[in-house]
């Protein structure tokens, strides 16, 4: 609780901090690819970690800041109709794709996500890859917790009077 309260004062927000996480790991796995296709290539050398690395990276680049894409309502869409409807029409058309489609694929994702990270941590799985990164049980926790945070926040946002505050604003 005292990080939240630091970040809040700061004026740094979660999805502020997610997104930072998130550009920290693109810029790592780029370094990481370019020491890759060095040894690789270079020095004729090769590592079955190293591609496990960029695996990890790319799923915490993707995965990182979808909370915050979600609540600021920044992902791309495609509105062929959508700017004739009044803001109530847009309001409904949003609250329907939050609580009938994402909230319901979430938590169901969620759901049936729980054995196989329960049985992952119970083996401390390691990487399928032989000779791979230990720790695959963390990016499938991060996967539920990934889930159950996206369905978390498509119900606060459909139950909301306006899903999005800009809706407010315009």
């Amino acid at each position: 609780m005292t990080i939240l309260r630091t970040l809040r004062r700061s004026g740094a927000s979660l999805a502020a901090v997610l997104r930072g996480c998130a550009a920290a790991a693109v810029i790592s796995l780029l370094l990481a690819q370019i020491v890759i296709v060095a040894l690789r290539y270079v020095f004729s050398t090769g590592a079955p970690w190293a591609t496990d690395l960029l695996t990890y990276l790319f799923f915490f680049i993707v995965s990182l800041p979808l909370a915050g894409v979600l609540m600021r309502n920044e992902s791309v869409r495609v509105d062929v109709f959508s700017q004739r409807f009044s803001r109530r029409t847009r309001r409904v058309i949003d609250r329907f794709a939050l609580l009938g489609l994402l909230f319901p694929a979430m938590a169901w994702a969620a759901w049936n996500s729980v054995p196989m990270v329960w049985t992952s941590w119970r083996v401390l799985e390691s990487s399928p890859t032989l000779g791979g990164l230990p720790g695959y049980f963390i990016l499938k926790t991060v996967t539920a917790l990934v889930f159950v945070t996206l369905a978390v926040i498509a119900l606060i946002l459909g139950l909301r009077p306006s899903p999005y505050r800009e809706d407010e604003e315009t």
